[in-house]
């Protein structure tokens, strides 16, 4: 009886310890806690006009994520699609919550025409605020705001 009574302690000991383990790991797998699918909106300051839209952030490590915007259809039947390669989740503490921030930049080229990119991203909780800066051509600059709530 006294070595079934050790045998369940150690197995609860051993149990209670990888849980706290599990649990450490996944406070600091970043990537996991922003990745998922966000709908919302984004402005197009040089269309003049907000559109919804759908974007997901893929994990790929715990500390990295892909943005992945499957079909944003323009107004003139164009439609836009977009991968990003792995982007790494930086984790900041605001009011004592955790903040993620998400940057990127990037050359593009869109029917031939150069754009310089530069995007920042910021998730709190389960809102994604982004705004995107553009160069086009090297003589013209607009912004992209996005504004969208994780729904999955």
């Amino acid at each position: 009886m006294m070595i079934t009574i050790r045998a369940y302690a150690l197995l609860l000991a051993l149990l209670t310890g990888a849980a706290g383990e599990a649990s450490a790991q996944d406070k600091n797998d970043h990537g996991r806690a922003v990745a998922g699918k966000y709908d919302g909106t984004t402005s197009i300051e040089l269309m003049q006009m907000t559109l919804p839209l759908q974007l997901e952030l893929q994990r790929v490590h715990r500390d990295s994520v892909i943005v992945k915007i499957s079909r944003l259809a323009l107004p003139n039947g164009q439609v836009f699609a977009f991968t990003s390669g792995s982007l790494s989740v930086k984790p900041e503490t605001r009011e004592g919550k955790p903040v993620y921030r998400l940057q990127i930049s990037f050359n593009y080229s869109y029917n031939n025409i150069p754009i310089r990119v530069q995007a920042t991203g910021t998730i709190n909780g389960k809102e994604l605020e982004a705004e995107v800066k553009a160069v086009i051509m090297e003589s013209m600059e607009t912004r992209v705001t996005y504004k969208g709530k994780k729904v999955s």
